[in-house]
């Protein structure tokens, strides 16, 4: 998952600087969406450290993930969120986790979750909790270490003289992409999947994260 997920949010960034697809919705209402539990959030944040590339860090990942704990539930009660199923099986906890991947790679392959059924680990984990409805969260990114990004900004400049302004590209300073999915036990599918993603934004920066949730929920719980 860190590996796919990290590498589809890099190739939305050369699309968009600011998007918010549109969302997937079954024939489940919103106001049909009550008990909504967090299922166990995943977060794969990349820290550039040297030149434009980066590599997966644990700890900041780890900070993401509680960010995106806190975010979604300062959004109670706007969203029905009544809890969340954080996992410490660590072998149910990677089976969720590649069922995730699973699961968000169909919907962006496919464009629709009109057959998309859930998966067999996360049926599971719903049930045992008495839970109808679980909203899945994966967040990906990157960030730099202090000074990196105003390094690269001169050697582009330096580029553009060298070559006449032919190769001169702006680097991306930050990326944070967010995706968000509500899976339904009862009738064994997926009720709502959007994601968000935006360019030069800090992914652990809360005020990101707020923006990107609120945009991937408005018009199904939040106003429009």
């Amino acid at each position: 998952m860190k590996r796919i997920t990290f590498i589809l949010s890099m190739i939305y960034f050369f699309l968009s600087s600011c998007t918010t697809t549109k969302p997937l919705v079954s024939d489940i209402s919103p106001t049909e969406v009550t008990d909504l539990k967090l299922l166990e959030p995943f977060s794969y944040i990349s820290m550039i450290k040297k030149g434009n590339r980066g590599e997966i860090d644990d700890s900041i990942s780890s900070e993401s993930r509680q960010l995106v704990i806190k975010v979604i539930e300062d959004f109670k009660p706007k969203i029905p969120l009544t809890g969340e199923i954080i996992l410490s099986d660590t072998t149910v906890r990677n089976n969720l986790e590649k069922e995730f991947e699973t699961l968000i790679r169909t919907a962006e392959r496919t464009k629709s979750i009109s057959n998309l059924k859930i998966t067999p680990v996360i049926d599971k984990v719903l049930e045992a909790n008495n839970v109808r409805f679980g909203l899945i969260t994966v967040t990906t990114g990157f960030t730099r270490i202090k000074g990196n990004y105003g390094k690269q900004v001169v050697k582009g400049a330096g580029l553009a003289i060298l070559t006449l302004g032919m190769y001169y590209q702006t680097p991306i300073k930050a990326y944070s992409t967010v995706y968000a999915m509500i899976v339904d036990s009862k009738q064994d599918n997926v009720s709502f999947f959007r994601k968000s993603f935006l360019q030069d934004k800090e992914p652990l920066d809360e005020s990101t994260l707020v923006k990107q949730y609120r945009d991937i929920f408005k018009g199904y719980f939040l106003p429009e």
